[in-house]
């Protein structure tokens, strides 16, 4: 359906006033998702964005993100299939590859590379256009669901004493006629700069308390035309930082032939923008990330992107929140990028917001916030555990960080030599598994057995620096 502007939802508005209108704040992948399970329990669903909502696959103005290397976790792509059947073959039919989750992935942490296996879980190469765009038409193409761009929501409309939201107060972008608009449920997918909670204080509500870890991460991205010498057999190779090297490197392959490839570092370690340093950068990393860099052709110059912290509002600690009113994806929290959970993480929660209104609205928002939170907490401490084994990333170590910290470490080494290992920490990564997963006594087992065996033997080649890691898997 072609999106509207403000005028005609003025018109619209006044034609068809809906006490179940449900209205979704921010037209991102957590918005269409969320409008998705909404179009099933609201007589109408009206997505509102500054932006303008495309109906091809193209970045859009409001996210400059989108234009780096995005990857889809295993158990994202799962969510998505669930919520929209089909939309998998969607994505291959433009362009996209499934693979196997272990074994299309060339996984280097510590400049060792994981031993491989198949595991028998998809996981999709794509760019973050194509998924969002697929997604957007087929929630547009809802019967229920309508959409309103050029728009910019004002604040909240509460009853008397502030319980109950029911609607919201937005204008058009440079005009001056305001509209209120009513509804039975506000949904905020704004993002990370969302005002929700200055809203909720404007309300007479306490602001939800946010929690940040400053990574200060830099990161420069590339496309390169593909060719079949290029990483053969893998369709992602990933390159982790630790405190030793803190760089980054990711390559996915992507619709069209071409590879995307971002490098990164930490602070004052920007990666450059020009073609030439891109390169030495590239070669610095060695392995398919140097061959593939030095021998393929750029596609337009890199761009670069900068990711200052972390942050988490914590809504689920809130002893009041009014009903009507949620947040989704990263509204509620917004990681590091580097490990590629924020669609995924999105995705889980529409999943959880369709569980929680198939058991009724009563008390939504407090059962809805509890369960993202359990779903947050998996990539939250994956995510800023890992962050804080560097040193340069501001935060609190505690102990029991510290040991975790020391442990995954030791998993990373083993998970060299042993494919099961392997396996367990990306199922964790692509959040099939929780992080205490790793500590099962099995586990645990065979990585202090594969530590014991790798110190009967020479030191193995680390990948920077080196033209490629030595393995005891194949390549």
């Amino acid at each position: 359906m072609p999106t509207m502007d403000f005028s005609a939802l003025v018109a619209h508005s006044r034609l068809a006033p809906s006490k179940r209108r449900a209205v979704v704040i921010g037209g991102s992948l957590a918005g269409l998702l969320a409008a998705r399970v909404l179009a099933a329990r609201f007589d109408e669903v009206m997505i509102l964005d500054r932006d303008e909502l495309p109906q091809e696959n193209r970045h859009r103005k409001a996210t400059p993100h989108t234009q780096h290397a995005h990857g889809l976790l295993a158990r994202g792509l799962q969510v998505i299939e669930a919520l929209l059947p089909g939309i998998t073959d969607e994505w291959v039919a433009q362009g996209g590859t499934l693979g196997d989750l272990h074994s299309a992935c060339a996984f280097y942490a510590g400049g060792l590379r994981f031993a491989q296996a198949p595991s028998g879980i998809r996981a999709m190469a794509v760019g973050r256009a194509v998924i969002e765009g697929s997604v957007r038409r087929r929630v547009l193409a809802l019967p229920w669901v309508r959409a309103c761009t050029g728009v910019d929501v004002r604040g909240l409309l509460a009853s008397a004493d502030a319980a109950c939201i029911t609607g919201i107060e937005l204008n058009e972008i440079g005009g001056d006629e305001t509209l209120r608009l009513e509804a039975a449920l506000v949904v905020d997918a704004s993002g990370r700069g969302s005002h929700l909670p200055q809203w909720l204080q404007s309300l007479g509500h306490q602001a939800p308390e946010e929690q940040r870890v400053k990574v200060d991460i830099r990161y420069a991205t590339a496309y390169l035309e593909r060719d079949s010498s290029h990483a053969p057999g893998s369709e992602v190779v990933l390159c982790t930082p630790n405190n030793a090297n803190p760089k980054i490197a990711c390559m996915i392959g992507q619709e069209g032939g071409r590879w995307v490839l971002t490098l990164g570092g930490y602070g004052s370690d920007a990666p450059p923008l020009t073609h030439d340093a891109f390169v030495q950068r590239a070669q610095a990393m060695g392995g398919e990330i140097a061959a593939t860099a030095c021998a393929a052709r750029f596609v337009g110059e890199p761009i670069g992107y900068r990711f200052p912290h972390s942050q988490r509002r914590r809504y689920e600690r809130l002893p009041r929140f009014p009903a009507g009113l949620l947040a989704i994806g990263d509204a509620i929290c917004s990681f590091n990028p580097i490990y590629g959970q924020g669609m995924s993480v999105a995705a889980c929660e529409a999943q959880a917001l369709a569980e929680c209104l198939a058991a009724g609205e009563a008390g939504l928002a407090r059962r809805f916030f509890r369960r993202a939170s359990r779903i947050i907490d998996t990539a939250w401490d994956t995510a800023v555990g890992a962050d804080l084994a560097i040193d340069s990333v501001q935060g609190e170590r505690s102990a029991a960080t510290r040991f975790v910290n020391r442990y995954i470490a030791q998993v990373l080494r083993a998970a060299h030599d042993d494919p099961v290992v392997a396996r367990a920490f990306l199922e964790v990564a692509h959040l099939l598994a929780e992080p205490p997963s790793l500590m099962r006594p099995r586990i645990v087992a065979r990585v202090f057995g594969a530590l014991w065996r790798q110190r009967q033997q020479p030191a193995p080649q680390r990948l920077h620096g080196v033209t490629r890691a030595a393995s005891g898997s194949s390549s």
